[in-house]
């Protein structure tokens, strides 16, 4: 039997970003490895539904054998076969993230011999994770950097608590080996930016675009190109907001969303102070957008180095991760100040 790399779930960042990482790069690689401790550390250890329909994705991805995918688990064996292409539809009963669990099997399946889609339902706007405008504006767009091509579609939102959204996913095969270097951002090319509700009264998708815009042109003078989605199809109620920055080299997003007893005003002006924050900072890309091109970079096998104007403990995490699979990577700079990711061609 093929050594399984040993995974400790409980040092570094200790929680889903760790073990996402892991199943991308195993079902990639056809590299096995066993995590323990999953989660130590969090409130409620070992994984939780979320993080199960992760590993049963990406065991669908690559017909991996696996043991001890349930919830509440503190450990996990995953030992992956060759990956495949299809249609596949992975479904998440809690509002958890759909859109990290695509970001956990696309890359993996790019690397098959032919195309695939993926459905995946659950959560398409969640605190604390990307949003589906996050993806299908922004990451998608930065992979195209690496050559990996990919589309997403909103059948359904699925807002924070309720979920009960769909994605609709397609990946074209991969050609590789690509090279991705995102170090200097350059002069600042256009805004642009989304605002959307569903099932809410008080035209809040509106009163969203027009905080965030009156915040920008009072600071900075700063105009931002509007899309606005006032009746997006959804489960439950709920509101987003995205703004989009595109340099000569570089982008960077940040995102809102509605959250109960809070006006749509406010929300709206925390995603433009990010950004403004950012345009006052060093690096090419945002903090999120760095961690999540480190395994496409790994998979690309070219190489690549990006900045950001935050390390944080969710890249060292990921680079320690790599690590483990054999890719040359390291994050450069100090946490929580400007620094960056370097991955060695593989």
């Amino acid at each position: 039997m093929p050594r399984l790399i040993p995974i400790d779930g409980a040092v570094g960042e200790g929680g889903g970003q760790m073990l996402r990482t892991a199943l991308a790069l195993s079902a990639a690689t056809g590299q096995g490895f066993q995590m323990t401790r999953v989660r130590a550390g969090r409130p409620r250890p070992g994984l939780r539904p979320q993080h199960v329909a992760c590993v049963r994705a990406a065991a669908l991805a690559c017909g991996a054998r696996v043991g001890g995918a349930f919830d509440g688990s503190p450990d996990l064996r995953f030992e992956p076969g060759s990956i495949g292409q299809g249609v596949f539809r992975f479904e998440i009963a809690t509002a958890g993230a759909s859109t990290l669990l695509l970001q956990t099997v696309l890359p993996p399946l790019a690397t098959a011999g032919g195309p695939s889609r993926v459905e995946a339902t659950g959560g398409t706007h969640v605190p604390a994770s990307p949003s589906f405008d996050y993806l299908a504006r922004h990451w998608v767009a930065a992979l195209e950097g690496l050559g990996l091509q990919a589309a997403l579609e909103l059948v359904k939102a699925g807002f924070y608590p309720r979920g009960g959204g769909e994605i609709r996913a397609d990946v074209v095969p991969w050609r590789r080996p690509a090279s991705l270097v995102l170090e200097d951002r350059g002069p600042l090319v256009s805004l642009r930016g989304v605002s959307g509700s569903a099932r809410l009264k008080g035209d809040v998708a509106r009163r969203q675009r027009d905080a965030a815009q009156a915040l920008l042109w009072e600071r900075r003078r700063l105009e931002v190109s509007w899309d606005m989605c006032e009746a997006v199809p959804s489960a439950s109620p709920g509101s987003f907001l995205l703004l989009e920055a595109q340099f000569e080299k570089g982008r960077a997003a940040f995102a809102a969303l509605g959250e109960r007893g809070v006006r749509a005003e406010p929300l709206a002006e925390r995603a433009a102070r990010r950004l403004l924050k950012f345009l006052d900072a060093e690096g090419a890309v945002d903090p999120w957008l760095a961690d999540q091109l480190a395994v496409p970079i790994a998979l690309a096998g070219g190489g690549g180095r990006v900045t950001t104007s935050e390390v944080t403990r969710h890249l060292q995490t990921v680079a320690d991760v790599m690590t483990l699979f054999g890719v040359r990577a390291r994050c450069f700079g100090m946490r929580g100040a400007a620094g960056g990711l370097e991955v060695e061609r593989g």
